[in-house]
């Protein structure tokens, strides 16, 4: 079987990008390809086909294997993120540099929105660069989830994943502590690898009623099962309007309830058909608190839940309704069946 090489750093391969490639590697397969991960460039021979997943990987296959077709899974904005992010001038002049001639020379492209699409289309108006666009989801419905006994009883909150600075933590602490001062029954638990920070933050700003922990992806569906609500806080920048955090679907996918700003474009229309979802128009944390507590005021029937939120999943989530799109964009973008 002819192989598409996966060129990626190891640390460039998490829980949430494993699920996306699983993906992938199925639509390839269906094509007769075999995607490998190949780390070490001087594996990849000269002519190869090659899928990376970052735009430093891809300059350096560009540079080193000029021969070589290159697909690009677009996860973010590198130039944008360096300047918001990492405040840095210099990376984002470096990243605006790269970006474009990677992409002259790609085949084409998975993007994660319809957004991401838009913003490109905007920013190379004269780049013809075929795409195609799978959000990023990394749960299946867990019916169980929603059964849970109490779990739609009392506010319980949770929070999965980093503390980078899009994740907007210092936001979502001070929204719950504003909901606690309301509701003193309400918890909140950090689920963060960098649990040490997390406490050390969570110290610093004495915010009540927190538990901080960790659990794999494998393990997530059954923590998540025991809470009501989850944040997902973002500013409107552009990094998080083209954005599809995967926390969005854990959350669902475990009955919890996303609490949660529009910046995030695909999900603000894809989403909002469904119910209960404690969308928000700002960070303040009393602006929040009031959201949440009349969320709080209406009664939930689980069942309810479960049909709405499995609705979503059927007709947005599911990576498998994908797979006739991707076969498409790799056979239309030079990737004959074998």
């Amino acid at each position: 079987m002819p192989e598409v090489h996966l060129f990626a750093p190891p640390d460039q391969l998490n829980d949430a990008t494993r699920h996306y490639l699983a993906s992938v590697a199925d639509a390839l397969g269906e094509l007769g390809h075999r995607l490998t991960h190949t780390p070490d460039l001087a594996a990849i021979p000269s002519r190869a086909n090659v899928l990376s997943i970052e735009c430093k990987s891809a300059a350096r296959l560009s540079l080193h294997r000029p021969r070589a077709r290159l697909w690009q899974w677009l996860q973010g904005l590198y130039p944008e993120e360096a300047g918001w992010q990492f405040d840095s001038r210099l990376r984002e002049f470096a990243w605006n540099r790269l970006e474009p001639w990677t992409l002259r020379r790609s085949q084409g492209a998975l993007m994660v929105s319809r957004a991401m699409q838009q913003h490109f289309a905007a920013k190379y108006p004269h780049l013809r660069l075929a795409s195609t666009v799978m959000p990023c989801a990394n749960a299946t419905l867990t019916p169980a989830a929603f059964r849970a006994p109490g779990k739609y009883d009392r506010p319980t909150f949770v929070y999965a994943g980093s503390l980078h600075r899009w994740q907007c933590i210092d936001a979502t602490l001070a929204a719950f502590a504003a909901i606690h001062r309301q509701r003193p029954d309400a918890t909140l638990t950090l689920l963060t690898a960098e649990r040490e920070q997390a406490s050390a933050r969570l110290r610093q700003l004495g915010v009540p009623a927190t538990t901080v922990a960790y659990v794999p992806l494998a393990e997530l569906p059954q923590a998540l099962a025991a809470f009501k609500y989850g944040f997902v806080l973002r500013e409107d920048h552009i990094v998080n309007r083209v954005a599809t955090p995967t926390k969005v679907s854990s959350y669902m996918a475990a009955g919890v309830i996303p609490v949660m700003t529009r910046a995030a474009q695909d999900f603000a229309q894809h989403l909002a058909p469904a119910t209960p979802i404690v969308w928000l128009d700002g960070l303040d944390a009393g602006h929040v608190s009031q959201r949440v507590l009349a969320q709080e005021a209406r009664p939930l029937d689980a069942e309810a839940v479960l049909a709405s939120y499995s609705a979503v999943f059927g007709r947005y989530f599911d990576h498998a309704a994908y797979r006739p799109a991707l076969r498409d964009f790799f056979r239309r973008t030079g990737l004959a069946a074998s």
